[in-house]
C-alpha cells in the first residue's frame, strides 16, 4: 500500500509540474527568445566592436607615418602644411574613438606636436588626459614626463617639481627614468634655491640607484655643495 500510495504522490507531482509548465509556456517561450536574442545582440556589438577597433588602428597607424615624414622633412613650408593635415585627423580621432590603443597614440602624437610648437598649454592637455585615461599604458608615465618638461620649459618650476613627484609615487616601479626624475628635481630645487630639498633628491638617487649613470651626476652636485 505504501509503495503504491508513493508511486500516486511521485504521478501527481509530475502532472502538477507538466500543468505548470503548459499553463506557462508561453512566458517560457518569451523568456527563451529574449536569452537568444541577447545573445545575438552581444554576439554583433562585439562584431562592431572589433571592426571598429580595427577601424582606428589602421587610421592612427597611417598617422603615425604621416608624423615620422615630418620629422625629416627639411622644407619649413611643407612641414607645416603637412603638420595641420596631421591636426586635422588627428582631432577627428580623438573625438570619435573610444578609450583605446589609437587614441592613447592619438594623443601623444598630438601633444607632442603641441610640444614642438611651444603650445605648452595644449601639450599638457593631451599628455595628462592620456595619464589619467590610461594611467596602466606604457606611455602614462612617459606623458607625465612630458608634462613635467613643458612645465620646466615654460617656467613652471612648482608644477614641474610635483608632476615628477607624481611620476615616482605612482611609476617608481615601472619606469626606467626614475633615476633621472631624481636628478630633474635636485636640479629644479637647485636651481630654486632649496638646497635642501636638492640634497635630499640627489641622496635619493644616490641610495636607490648607486649603479645609474645620473647617480655619478649627482654625487658630482652633492660634492660641489656641500664644498661652498
Amino acid at each position: 500500500m505504501s509503495q503504491n500510495k508513493e508511486k500516486t504522490e511521485k504521478v501527481a507531482v509530475k502532472q502538477k509540474l507538466a500543468l505548470l509548465i503548459q499553463k506557462n509556456s508561453k512566458i517560457l517561450l518569451a523568456f527563451i527568445v529574449l536569452i537568444v536574442v541577447i545573445v545575438l545582440a552581444l554576439l554583433v556589438y562585439n562584431s562592431i566592436q572589433l571592426k571598429n577597433i580595427e577601424k582606428y588602428t589602421q587610421e592612427i597607424e597611417s598617422i603615425q607615418d604621416e608624423y615620422t615624414t615630418i620629422t625629416t622633412t627639411v622644407n619649413e613650408t611643407e612641414k607645416v602644411t603637412l603638420e595641420k593635415a596631421i591636426l586635422i585627423k588627428l582631432d577627428k580621432l580623438i573625438a570619435s574613438s573610444p578609450k583605446n590603443y589609437a587614441l592613447q597614440r592619438a594623443l601623444f602624437i598630438r601633444a607632442n606636436i603641441y610640444y614642438q610648437n611651444q603650445e605648452w598649454d595644449k601639450s599638457i592637455a593631451d599628455f595628462n588626459l592620456l595619464a589619467k585615461d590610461f594611467s596602466n599604458s606604457y606611455l602614462a608615465p612617459i606623458s607625465l614626463i612630458n608634462t613635467a618638461i613643458c612645465y620646466e620649459d615654460s617656467n613652471r618650476l612648482d608644477q614641474a617639481i610635483e608632476t615628477y613627484h607624481l611620476v615616482i609615487q605612482d611609476y617608481s616601479k615601472v619606469s626606467p627614468e626614475i633615476p633621472n626624475i631624481y636628478f630633474s628635481l635636485g636640479r629644479l630645487y637647485e636651481h630654486q634655491g632649496n638646497i635642501d630639498s636638492a640634497l635630499t633628491e640627489y641622496n635619493n638617487l644616490v641610495d636607490s640607484f648607486p649603479d645609474s649613470n645620473w647617480t655619478n651626476l649627482a654625487r658630482s652636485r652633492i660634492i660641489y655643495i656641500e664644498s661652498k
